[in-house]
């Protein structure tokens, strides 16, 4: 095949193959509509608006202003409805629970919406009490679906003692917490700020230079080696999807999961069927490192905190597409990592940890600074410098943040975050410093949802 039509196809690839997994990720959502507020679901309250709701009931005022506070899920209105009641909001709070029944066909069991309006209605002003207000079916329901909510209502409504001080104590530590990691993002990431600002300047000025290497042809085959990963990668999900569906859907089928990633480098191999020496492959795709133990300290501790900002800015944008599209709101994003954490038995928290703090940033570190960012590199390199890394940046943050599973929202804070790891690997010309960041970042915040959960 000419060159210049291979370049042509591996292009075109690169746009459909991840086109084609994005369309089977929404896909399998279809087959399983537990995943996504249906009906057999319907009653579990995500982690994710259980945090939100407490950090609304702590902060009040503009956390309540959204139409949506919690978010558009059901569950996430009913207990919205409730953080509202007790804001002394009883016509949102109505609002809330009309809008969560007409979710059809998501709507929450009939007995648990009667519940939270009878609740609604009851709650008393700060200070008093509604004794007797709910049956002791609705407050069984409410205590089997509403976590820490119906907690709320039990403190506010009967001055439960035990639910006062799970309430008040809870609140507290939340307050400690968020402190402690606002220090941490907003310091790391004025750090990372300043980093981008002094590295961009020493690159303008040519006081560092590109770790890049270039090699004649290998673009062509860090593409194909690129579009390889992403069409195993999905032939061993749908092969092990039966299993998975069928299985236990605990700690076995998280261990399956991280090698199912794993095994999905198996497509590397298509080098050696392209006859390229793994060396030279291995200099192109960033899979060697020549600096020692230090260096990779620092340079991963570099791609971190300049990943923060990118994230950082990411999430506005976010935030400004949720306010622009109907029916779509930033407090649904969540990864299904997230989602599992609470209640976890201990091994299903290592295996949570171990698929995505190690078994994620290694293969997308390989697969997307390595193998696509490399090949965006090599084929743009007559471009101006700048322009090339740009667009190379770019194109591989998108991509990557576009099959992840949290939505369209998220897209601009993953690609965010990606960008800080293509800084290192554009100035070192290896995957390992991004690789190191990656896990870290994952790290924090599964650490930081596991301690924010009550």
């Amino acid at each position: 095949m000419p060159s210049t039509l291979r370049k042509g196809l591996v292009w075109l690839l690169l746009v459909l193959v991840p086109a084609l997994w994005i369309g089977v990720e929404r896909m399998g959502d279809a087959r399983h509509p537990a995943e996504t507020d249906a009906p057999a679901e319907a009653a579990s309250l995500s982690p994710i608006t259980v945090m939100q709701g407490r950090l609304a009931v702590l902060l009040g005022g503009q956390a309540l202003e959204p139409a949506d506070p919690l978010g558009t899920r059901p569950m996430a209105r009913l207990a919205a409805a409730m953080v509202l009641a007790r804001a002394g909001q009883g016509e949102r709070a109505l609002e809330q629970i009309e809008r969560a029944q007409a979710s059809k066909p998501d709507a929450p069991p009939a007995d648990l919406v009667d519940a939270v309006r009878a609740a609604v209605r009851a709650w008393p002003p700060r200070g008093q009490l509604a004794t007797n207000a709910l049956t002791p079916e609705q407050w069984k329901v409410l205590d089997a679906h509403m976590g820490w909510f119906a907690k709320l209502a039990r403190a506010d409504l009967e001055g439960d003692a035990v639910a006062v001080k799970d309430v008040i104590d809870g609140l507290g530590w939340l307050m400690i917490l968020l402190a402690i990691a606002a220090i941490w993002f907003v310091g790391v990431g004025l750090v990372g700020l300043v980093l981008l600002v002094v590295l961009l300047s020493l690159a303008i000025a040519r006081r560092i230079r590109s770790g890049i290497e270039t090699s004649p042809g290998m673009q062509v085959i860090l593409g194909e080696t690129f579009v390889a990963w992403m069409l195993t990668f999905l032939v061993i999900r749908v092969a092990s999807g039966w299993l998975l569906d069928h299985g236990d859907p605990g700690t076995g089928a998280m261990w399956i999961s991280m090698t199912c990633t794993f095994a999905s480098l198996v497509a590397l191999l298509w080098v050696r069927a392209r006859g390229v020496r793994w060396r030279t492959f291995a200099d192109a795709a960033g899979l060697r490192w020549q600096g020692g133990f230090l260096r990779l300290c620092w340079m991963s501790a570099t791609s971190y905190a300049c990943a923060l900002p990118c994230m950082g800015l990411g999430v506005a944008v976010g935030l400004l597409l949720s306010s622009l599209m109907k029916g779509r709101s930033f407090q649904d994003v969540s990864h299904p990592v997230q989602e599992m954490l609470p209640g976890a038995s201990g091994g299903m928290v290592v295996a949570l940890f171990a698929v995505a703090c190690v078994a994620a940033p290694v293969v997308e570190e390989i697969a997307f600074r390595g193998l696509l960012y490399g090949h965006v590199r090599q084929e743009t390199t007559r471009w101006p410098r700048v322009l090339s890394i740009a667009f190379a940046m770019l194109f591989s943050a998108t991509v990557f943040a576009a099959i992840h599973p949290q939505g369209v929202l998220a897209v601009p804070a993953l690609a965010g975050v990606s960008l800080g790891f293509c800084i290192t690997r554009e100035w070192s010309g290896s995957v390992y410093p991004g690789m190191v960041a990656h896990g870290v970042h994952n790290g924090i915040l599964l650490a930081l949802n596991m301690v924010l959960q009550p």
